[in-house]
């Protein structure tokens, strides 16, 4: 078992349970909004990986955009909700779409330099290292292509549990730099907005923005009703975006070119 899968197993029925519900919708949206920023108008055609694409749903609205995706994960079970996904989509769609089982850690000489976008938006702090992680996804990207990563913020780990009133996991959430997420999977990696941006330029990287992602939103059950989803996405969006609220989100979100 890779060690992607190994660390996120426990997770799979509780990712896949939340997805659609609303913490999952805004962290969807404002991760594929904060990218399209940053990706020519529509009309080229990028080649792009998404390593870690769990269900999909990043890679397929890429497709949706034009763009011929590689959706890269680790688990079989994941990949094939992905696939039954694409499913339902136009043949244009489905035609820019491939999913394979694979290791971010472990990608093999064809993707070397094989890609003008690399994402990775759900796996980075599953895994041991995010020195390791940035120069895999560096790896993969060509020259001069981007980089879009996602990890989990420190500060958000304090800011979740006060939210919620667990006062004792607030006051020792100051100085984790791990936690127990909600999905079941424990000792999972945070990074300091500050340190992801650092590690991608000590790796010869220039950044190219970063944002926050759910602040308002986190600490809310995955039910949560609302009655204004539109106008939510768009706060959330506004303080992915300003300072300071995005150095508090409960996930950052660093673009680079390589």
């Amino acid at each position: 078992m890779a060690e992607g899968e190994g660390r996120f197993a426990p997770g799979v029925d509780a990712w896949l349970a939340g997805a659609g519900l609303v913490r999952d919708v805004v962290r969807q949206e404002l991760v594929r909004r904060q990218l399209a920023d940053h990706l020519p108008a529509r009309g080229q055609r990028l080649r792009v990986l998404d390593a870690g694409c769990g269900q999909g749903t990043q890679a397929i609205a890429l497709a949706r955009s034009g763009h011929e995706v590689v959706g890269l994960d680790v688990s079989d079970r994941l990949l094939g909700e992905a696939r039954r996904a694409v499913a339902d989509e136009l043949s244009e769609v489905r035609d820019c779409l491939s999913f394979v089982i694979g290791d971010v850690l472990a990608l093999g000489d064809e993707h070397a330099d094989g890609y003008d976008v690399v994402c990775c938006h759900g796996a980075a702090m599953y895994l041991p290292a995010l020195d390791e992680v940035v120069a895999a996804l560096l790896r993969a990207a060509r020259p001069g292509g981007l980089v879009s990563i996602l990890t989990r913020n420190r500060a958000g780990i304090a800011m979740r549990a006060g939210m919620t009133g667990d006062w004792p996991a607030a006051l020792s959430g100051f100085d984790a730099c791990h936690y127990d997420n909600r999905l079941g999977v424990q000792g999972v990696r945070a990074d300091e907005p500050g340190e992801v941006r650092a590690t991608l330029v000590g790796q010869g990287a220039e950044i190219e923005a970063w944002y926050g992602v759910r602040l308002f939103s986190d600490h809310w059950a995955g039910d949560t009703p609302v009655d204004d989803l539109d106008g939510l996405i768009a706060a959330e969006a506004e303080a992915g975006r300003r300072d300071p609220y995005r150095a508090v989100c409960a996930l950052t979100h660093t673009i680079a070119r390589r």
